[in-house]
Order: structure tokens, then sequence, then C-alpha cells
């Protein structure tokens, strides 16, 4: 096969009335939806053809026409999502023959659906060039890119299908999402626009959308696109209906959050995420036993996934069943979590975060849930526990910009942490509290904070850290003297 442009197939005049004829029957059924019966009736006609010649080199007009009902019928068997037979068909049509780009794009559809990304590029450059500027093909080459990680070429051939079909929402859409795993966050945004007004309830769509708004901490902008994401029914994505629980999380609604983790639950039973974030709600409310079964779920489910040994750990932890708990994150701490990156899709590469030995969504754990702060400890053998990278301080510093703000991508997921974290620490083994006084955590009460002052809070706490004067800070000479004149002021109770 070559990228070459190739001449166009063709039967001849008495040949072309042939198919026309023979098609034409198949015309009702197919506008009925009949595809089943269609491919009956083509089985049929190929039957009454016999077998194809093995004379190599120009193929007969018999072989040319048997070639084309092939094509057809693979079409037709894509449309059934049979695709191996699909495959075979256009595999045998170019064998008799035919070979125009219809036949190979059907087998680079095939052999994407069938998880073979090398050969269905083959195929569709192929398609390509024998037809070229096809936005349907392009379009397929560019997920198969996407499937390759060839994030330019694929953007490259969506940007050539718009010239073709410039309203065509879904190539916009895919455009967009190309944008977000190339960090051009201009570009998704504008492209995933564009496919909006086009088609506004769009449920892939309004997703896409809520991910770049989740990336900027615009998280009402977010809900409000989640809500036409997940809809009413059941056909829902299990990303969109677990984002939407973990905002809302986010923000004290734990109500409808828990309604969200329970519904995709319920939708999707046999999924280990679903439950991850059920744990996670029904911890964050204080529930310990229905949240340790979830966990106990999620990880039956999964036995691989670090998020449910994280979520589990946490309950351990949490009920005082320490060296269990330990044991589970430690499991959980080995590996990236990997729910943020499954409820942020593309964008989740979009994160801006300079090297550190494990990401602010890894320090923070599953879907960011609080409930998993203890992933940021680690054993450190005679020397106590720390934290990822050894570094507190590295790690502020990726949750503040310079000017002492927290980034706007980690404000759900701080403001979740910070109010959330106290109830979890209460819980923690003395060993790991350090120089932290245990009556006062017993006091915080964060809950009751708005998102600006809570912001506030949190800038006070950097500023006292970036001073050296915040909790397990080295003391000075001064310092040990039992002077606290300077010690820094605390975090507000209430």
């Amino acid at each position: 096969m070559s990228d070459v442009k190739q001449p166009p197939v063709a039967l001849s005049p008495s040949y072309e009335a042939m198919w026309t004829q023979l098609t034409s029957e198949l015309s009702p059924l197919i506008e009925d939806g009949a595809l089943h019966q269609a491919v009956s009736r083509l089985s049929a006609m190929l039957e009454t053809m016999g077998p194809a010649g093995e004379e190599p080199g120009a193929r007969s007009e018999d072989d040319l026409l048997r070639g084309r009902l092939l094509t057809r019928r693979a079409e037709l068997y894509l449309d059934l999502d049979e695709v191996d037979d699909a495959l075979a068909d256009a595999q045998a049509a170019w064998k008799a023959g035919w070979r125009d780009a219809a036949t190979m794009a059907v087998a680079g559809w095939a052999s994407y659906q069938l998880d073979e990304p090398e050969a269905a590029q083959a195929y569709f450059n192929e398609a390509i060039a024998r037809k070229e500027g096809d936005p349907g093909m392009l379009m397929g080459r560019a997920l198969v890119a996407v499937e390759l990680e060839e994030y330019e070429e694929a953007r490259a051939d969506l940007t050539h299908a718009l010239i073709a079909d410039p309203d065509n929402a879904e190539i916009l859409a895919l455009r967009g999402e190309v944008h977000l795993r190339l960090s051009d966050l201009k570009g998704a945004e504008r492209d995933l626009k564009a496919a909006r007004e086009l088609d506004a309830e769009d449920a892939d769509y309004a997703l896409a959308m809520a991910r770049l708004h989740m990336l900027r901490g615009q998280v009402d902008e977010a809900l409000s696109l989640l809500d036409i994401a997940v809809g009413e029914g059941t056909d829902v994505a299990l990303e969109a209906i677990l984002m939407r629980s973990h905002l809302r999380l986010t923000r004290g609604e734990h109500r409808l959050a828990r309604e969200d983790a329970l519904r995709a639950s319920n939708i999707y039973p046999e999924e280990a995420f679903a439950f991850v974030q059920l744990a996670n709600v029904q911890l964050a409310e204080g529930k310990l036993s229905a949240g340790k079964k979830a966990a106990e779920r999620a990880v039956m489910l999964d036995p691989s996934l670090p998020d449910a040994y994280a979520v589990r750990g946490a309950a351990l932890q949490m009920s005082g069943e320490e060296e269990a708990a330990r044991a589970d994150l430690e499991r959980a701490s080995s590996a990236p979590a990997e729910l943020p990156m499954f409820l942020l899709g593309p964008a989740y590469d979009s994160v801006e975060m300079p090297a550190l030995d494990s990401s602010i969504f890894e320090m923070f754990g599953n879907d960011f849930d609080p409930s998993n702060f203890a992933d940021a400890f680690r054993q450190g053998g005679a020397g106590g526990p720390k934290m990822p990278g050894g570094n507190p301080m590295g790690m502020l510093d990726q949750l503040f910009d310079e000017s002492g703000n927290i980034r706007g991508a980690f404000k759900p997921i701080f403001e979740m942490a910070v109010k959330q974290a106290p109830t979890l620490m209460k819980n923690l083994p003395k060993s790991m509290l350090g120089d932290i006084d245990e009556e006062q955590l017993k006091k915080m009460d964060l809950s009751n904070l708005s998102a600006d002052d809570l912001e506030k809070q949190m800038r006070d706490f950097y500023t006292m850290m970036k001073s050296g004067k915040g909790p397990g800070a080295p003391k000075s000479d001064d310092d040990a003297g039992g002077d606290d004149a300077d010690a820094p002021e605390k975090i507000d109770e209430d």
C-alpha cells in the first residue's frame, strides 16, 4: 500500500447497471434499519456469483462486481459492530480487485476498533491516497494518531478535515481534545465552544468543556456542564457522573455527591472507580463502616488499582487499624493514582507541574479526596514518615503561584483537602503527627469557611511556611527558650 494517489477503480457501464439493480434491493431494508436482513440478501447475491477467480493480474468484471458487493457488506458489518467480519470482507474485496477508498476506510475503522492502530493507520493512508480530503477518513486517521500519541499529526488531519466540513461538531470536539493533549488550552476552548454551539446538548462535548473548566478551577461552570453530560437516565459516561460527585464533594454537598456516587455504582456495578468514589464520599461524611465496604468492593473488582488500596487504607486508618492501613497505603503509593487521569481524560496531561517524585494528584490520592491524605506520607526508616520527594515546601510551591495565590487548577482540590484533612489527621498514629498539637486538631473545623476565607487561610499558612515559622519548621535558639511571641498565627478554628 502507498500514499501515492491512485486512479479510481470502476465498473463497465453494463456491470454498473447490474450493481445499481442489486443494491436497489437493499435500500428499503437499510432505510428500515433491517441491517441483518440486508446482509443476508447480499450474502445470497454473492453466493450466486460463485467463487472469485484465482488468476493474478487484471481482474474480471465479475471479480470487480463481487469485490464491490463485499465492500458494501463490510460497511453493513461495521454498522452492526461485527468488526471481524467487516475486516475480512474488506480484505476479500481488495483481493478481488475492488481497490477503492471506501474498502480501505472500512478496513481502517475495523482495525481501529480491533485495537490494531498500526494496521488501521496503513489502511487509512491508502484510503486517503485514493480520496484526498475526505473528512471521515481524515477523522479516522486522526483517531488512530491519537491512539499512537501522534498528536500533531492528528491535529493536522482534523484541521484538513474541517476545511472540507467546517460545521462538523464531532471533528471540532475531537480537535479540541487534541489541543488539550498538546496543552493548547486556548485552541481547546475555541473548538469545544464551536462544537457546543452546533450541538449544545451533546453529553460528550459538555464533558470535554467541563474538563477544561476543571483545569482552570472554575467549579460552577464545570458543574453546569456536567448536569448536561450526566442527564437523567442510565446512558451516562462513568467519568461524567464521578466528576460531578467529586466536584459536589469539594463544595461540601455531601448528599448530592453521595447520590451521584451511588448512581454510578448502580449503573456500573463492575467498575472499581465507582466504588472508590463512593468510599471517598462516605469517608468524608464520617461513615467509616460504609466507606470501608465500598473500598473493599473496589479492591475486589480491581486488585491492581492503587486508588482502591488508598481509599481502603484511609478507611482502615480512620478506624484505628494502623498495621493493615499501612500495608494498603504503602501499596497505593507504589503507583500513580488512576482516578484523576480517568476523570480528566485528555485534559490530565495539560496540568502544568514541575517534575516531582509524585504529582499533586498523586499526593492527594484518588479523586483528590482528602480521605487519602495519608498517601502523602511514606515510611522513612529511622527518620519516620516523610512527604513524597522529602520536601513539603516543594509541594506547597506547586500549589501557589508567584503572587502567593492558589493556582486555579488546584483550588477545588486543595479546598476539599484542607477542609477534610483534620478528620483524617485526628485518626493518624501519634508517630505521624510530629509537632502538631492533638488538642488543636480536635478543635479544628474549617467546614464553615467560605472559599475566599479558606484561600486566605492557606495563603497565610504558606507565607508562614516560607518564613520558616510553620509547623515542623526548625526551631531557632530563641524559640527553644519557650517565648511564643513570634509563634505563627493559628488557623481559625471556627
